[in-house]
């Protein structure tokens, strides 16, 4: 997000040139990558060889994934752009870029939000959430993110103060919604604590208890995946609420150097996430990689894997 208005004609011009050619070479590598990864997830996905994508949770992960190949295709190379044209002491943002950029950057937090309430709903209402939550409900879920993201986006275009929508965007997206992914996950590891503490003795080799205990491994592994998630929104975000609180309470600090260098690379870290989170779910979670490895490597699946549907593995097996 370029909310941060930082004057480059204090800043020495060899330092501007470095810096700012620099972040837009980081910008153009990271939508490469971005792509890259975020449509091989995608294109995995669409595919699904196993049968195993057929969840809310598969859903919502393919809108961020979404979200995430928008920003390496479109802001990326617009955020390189504008570092090439400060290279050259020109402003080269335009208000298609703060649009688009507002609008991806809080699309991917609210998505992000959204998977934290879908994880809190699986575990501390299973049955509930087994029998009454669509893979349709995660999809309209996805598309009021983005209309609301849009939304708020085009305020901008509206006679509407920066410095009251700047506030109002980074407690909105950054402040609450950090906020309430923590108090979610609080609640997520004291209900997984409380039901291990209940569980029946593992000795219980009866086919009830496995499967109730492979369900709940299953759940858990799934609300880590999304905390890692939600931790790499954390981490990239955290430069960029400093740097904010900063230019708020200490204008002169936006005359600085220093500032000038720190705010570029707290803009740009922001991007990191999305390179994060394909692999992430793509490869930590055991039927992403799976069905990786079944799209690319042709490789055969163990019978005993419990997670992939038998009639999957019969008609693999006899391939």
């Amino acid at each position: 997000m370029e909310n941060v208005t930082t004057s480059s004609a204090t800043v020495p011009e060899g330092i501007r040139i470095g810096v700012c050619g620099l972040v837009g070479a980081l910008y153009l590598s990271a939508s490469i990558v971005t792509v890259t990864f975020n449509g091989l997830l995608l294109y995995v996905m669409f595919k699904d060889p196993l049968k195993c994508f057929r969840r809310p949770f598969a859903v919502y992960v393919t809108g961020l994934a979404m979200t995430d190949f928008l920003f390496g295709a479109v802001l990326g190379p617009l955020s390189a752009r504008i570092e090439f044209y400060c290279v050259k002491d020109k402003d080269g943002e335009t208000t298609f870029y703060h649009i688009i950029d507002y609008f991806i950057d809080n699309s991917a937090t609210v998505l992000i939000f959204s998977v934290s309430v879908d994880r809190l709903l699986a575990v501390a209402f299973p049955i509930f959430y087994r029998v009454s939550v669509k893979n349709t409900h995660a999809a309209i879920v996805i598309v009021c993110a983005w209309s609301y993201c849009m939304a708020f986006s085009l305020i901008q275009l509206a006679d509407v103060a920066e410095e009251i929508y700047d506030t109002v965007d980074v407690h909105m997206f950054v402040t609450f919604a950090l906020t309430a992914n923590g108090v979610i996950y609080l609640f997520i590891y004291l209900i997984f604590r409380k039901r291990r503490k209940a569980f029946p003795i593992r000795d219980d080799k009866s086919q009830k208890n496995e499967k109730q205990l492979r369900h709940l491994n299953r759940e858990k592994e799934l609300a880590f995946t999304a905390f890692l998630i939600l931790l790499a929104l954390v981490i990239t975000q955290i430069p960029y609420l400093v740097m904010t609180v900063i230019e708020a309470n200490c204008q002169s600090c936006t005359e600085t150097t220093w500032f000038f260098v720190c705010h570029k690379f707290a803009d740009f870290l922001l991007c990191l996430s999305a390179i994060a989170n394909p692999y992430l779910y793509g490869w930590r979670v055991k039927q992403s990689r799976d069905s990786l490895m079944a799209v690319f490597c042709r490789s055969r699946l163990e019978p005993a894997d419990p997670e992939i549907p038998q009639n999957t593995k019969e008609t693999r097996n006899q391939s």
